[in-house]
């Protein structure tokens, strides 16, 4: 329908994420990454912070401290310190420089001194890449989506295919939305490798922040996908991309290199999983796992199962806007009435959804959503939720008030169940709990 905003002159209680967050949280998927913060001290803090709290494991992440004196006379040489540095000391195999606000308006070309930086020391063996992601656009979306985008592009430049390739029709290339948890994206590869293809996921946090446990202290990224298969996945004769932020990255691939790719915009519920299901029986020709079928059939009786506590419900969703659509959808085949959905910034993925959408931040989600019994967030929307008196499920990020939810599952028939489940008892509790404190005690 339409994508409105309420006027007002602050943001209060905010649900938009900066980009350099995105950017931070893609080069967590990689082996052996360092991500280098080009600006302030603060501005490489805060997202370690919350991506510490969100997925309780230690986080990669360097900067150039830029001060405002470094800023008016020359702000690439902290960063040219700061590459020495982590060159010398960790030896990374991927490094992303990523541009905040304060080197964007000043004009800092450091894109440029990148170049000239990798041409003066002769740089080979490992990718450096640089991105732009001011906090003033975007989110932490396409913060996420930008920065895998430049690391394709340094991939196909580093290879030097540009159309010439041995192509591997038995693998593909996952290209995973932020908004997918590590349990998401290792669901994804099981669900696709079951169909006996090679799977390549770009990046794959399902094997970096899922929770592993490991000897010694390494300062760069532990798991994800390695160099060598990044390199390897441009032989790839399809492209998945989970997420319509993502079609760019993938899109990438197409132009250069002519590596079809499709985009699935929704991972959630009976309908997603029946699309991407169908889609790779079609393309492989293997008939659908045996235990696809069933998760199927308990999805469904789980539907018919929950329908009493999801009638006549309603719901208030605020989250970033693939995760927006997908978590709509579900909520469609549920028949849940969605009463307002907010999310931080406008995407033709929300512009092309059937229902209004409201770009703004968790206040408005509170105003528009008053009356709701389901409140679906992140933590941020605790207070929130209970000022309006609904039941809260935490979803997106960050998530700090649930042990292991960057494990939880919402892709296929088996999240799609997981999630009907777990709403399904919050408002069953919730309703409890109304019964009870409307009974008067003698």
């Amino acid at each position: 329908m339409t994508v409105k905003r309420r006027s007002k002159p602050v943001s209060v209680n905010p649900l938009k994420i900066g980009q350099s967050l995105g950017g931070i949280l893609a080069m967590q998927g990689c082996y052996r990454a360092m991500p280098v913060v080009h600006g302030s001290q603060g501005c490489s803090a805060f997202p370690k912070a919350l991506l510490t709290r969100h997925f309780r494991e230690p986080i990669a992440v360097q900067t150039s401290a830029l001060q405002e004196m470094d800023v008016i006379f020359d702000a690439n040489r902290n960063l040219e310190e700061a590459l020495n540095a982590v060159l010398s000391k960790h030896r990374p195999d991927i490094i992303g420089i990523i541009g905040t606000e304060l080197t964007d308006v000043a004009g800092v070309d450091y894109q440029s001194m990148l170049k000239s930086y990798k041409r003066e020391r002769n740089m080979r063996g490992g990718l450096a890449f640089s991105v732009t992601l001011p906090d003033f656009r975007g989110s932490l979306e396409s913060g996420f989506s930008v920065t895998v985008e430049a690391m394709v592009d340094e991939l196909i430049q580093q290879a030097g295919l540009r159309g010439q390739r041995n192509v591997n029709s038995r693998q593909i290339t996952l290209l995973p939305g932020s908004y997918l948890t590590p349990g998401d994206v290792m669901e994804l590869k099981e669900i696709v490798s079951s169909f006996g293809f090679e799977v390549i996921a770009l990046p794959d946090i399902s094997t970096s922040l899922s929770g592993h446990l490991l000897t010694g202290f390494s300062p760069l990224t532990r798991g994800g996908v390695p160099l060598d298969s990044m390199l390897q996945s441009l032989q790839s004769g399809l492209t998945i991309a989970f997420g319509s932020s993502m079609e760019r990255p993938a899109r990438r691939l197409h132009n250069a290199l002519g590596t079809p790719y499709k985009v699935f915009q929704g991972t959630m519920g009976l309908k997603a999983s029946d699309e991407l299901l169908n889609f790779l029986h079609q393309i492989s020709g293997v008939p659908v796992p045996i235990r696809y079928c069933w998760q199927r059939e308990n999805l469904l009786d789980c539907m018919l199962d929950a329908h009493f506590q999801f009638a006549g419900v309603s719901a208030v969703a605020a989250l970033e806007p693939d995760h927006l659509r997908s978590v709509s959808e579900w909520l469609d085949e549920l028949g849940v009435e969605q009463k307002a959905l907010i999310t931080s910034y406008e995407t033709p993925a929300v512009a092309e959804m059937e229902r209004d959408v409201w770009v703004g931040d968790l206040d408005d989600a509170e105003v528009l959503g008053s009356g709701a019994d389901l409140w679906i967030g992140s933590s941020h929307g605790i207070a929130g939720a209970e000022r309006i008196g609904a039941a809260f499920l935490a979803a997106g990020f960050p998530i700090w008030n649930e042990l292991g939810s960057y494990m939880n599952v919402s892709v296929g028939y088996r999240g799609a169940m997981e999630w009907t489940n777990k709403a399904g008892n919050l408002l069953m509790r919730r309703e409890a709990e109304h019964r009870e404190s409307s009974v008067r005690h003698r």
